[in-house]
């Protein structure tokens, strides 16, 4: 092994060595704080109300996936392995399976989340517009056929986490979700937070704000993409 390789590697294993003893560190001062009780819960977010009394939240603060190519469960796989949580590759795909669709290698033929959004206008277009690129550039791979899907997917699993919630929450609850813009598929811009929000309307939330929290640039467009905080408010079951 040469010596600039070494050093290459110290480079990277020396700082994230380093954040992983931070990590343990804020771990174990932690631990001698009990007196804020936690509870982790394992479970499908479109299904919240299988693991949680009814009426029984005040505030949700959250950053679910954004409608991309990001594989989470990729990005997390060492982790589950360590923690126990996946033993092989069934066990990974059980729990992709359990993932607001977000991408297209975790999106499975009986998946039936679009039928949540069906009738919504804007995530029609949307759908129909990558699709309508896809055949104009020729694009013919199993992943690109599936972009249209995917973004209906993710709409529709986002407004069954919404109709899910809406069961545990108490009148007055207040949420906050962080959610970006996406460009990932065919460049067609997908305005995530203002989607969501007319989603969550239509499930009979209130919405507050959708306030930028920062924003990047696209890498093949060079547009700038937005990161917000979408504010929401669950004012209660209709009476009507």
């Amino acid at each position: 092994m040469g010596v600039g390789k070494i050093k290459r590697d110290a480079a990277v294993v020396g700082p994230w060595l380093d954040s992983v003893m931070s990590m343990s560190d804020d771990l174990h001062h932690l631990r001698s704080i009990d007196t804020t009780p936690a509870r982790a819960l394992e479970g499908d977010a479109r299904d919240v109300h299988r693991h949680l009394a009814p009426q029984s939240i005040d505030a949700v603060i959250t950053s679910p996936p954004y409608p991309n190519e990001k594989d989470y469960s990729r990005t997390v796989r060492l982790e589950s392995v360590l923690l126990g949580y996946l033993n092989d590759r069934a066990d990974l795909q059980t729990a992709k399976k359990t993932l607001v669709r977000s991408n297209t290698r975790g999106v499975y033929s009986n998946d039936d989340d679009d039928a949540w959004v069906g009738e919504n206008e804007e995530v029609e277009r949307i759908a129909a517009a990558i699709e309508s690129r896809r055949l104009a550039l020729g694009k013919q791979s199993g992943f690109e056929r599936t972009y249209h899907r995917v973004t209906r997917l993710y709409f529709g699993g986002m407004a069954r986490h919404f109709s899910s919630l809406s069961k545990v929450l108490r009148p007055g609850a207040r949420l906050a979700y962080v959610v970006g813009d996406q460009a990932s598929y065919l460049r067609i811009m997908i305005r995530t937070g203002r989607i969501l929000a007319g989603i969550a309307e239509q499930t009979g939330y209130e919405v507050e704000g959708i306030d930028l929290f920062r924003t990047r640039q696209a890498t093949a467009t060079k547009e700038q993409l937005r990161e917000e905080v979408l504010l929401l408010r669950w004012p209660g079951p209709s009476r009507s």
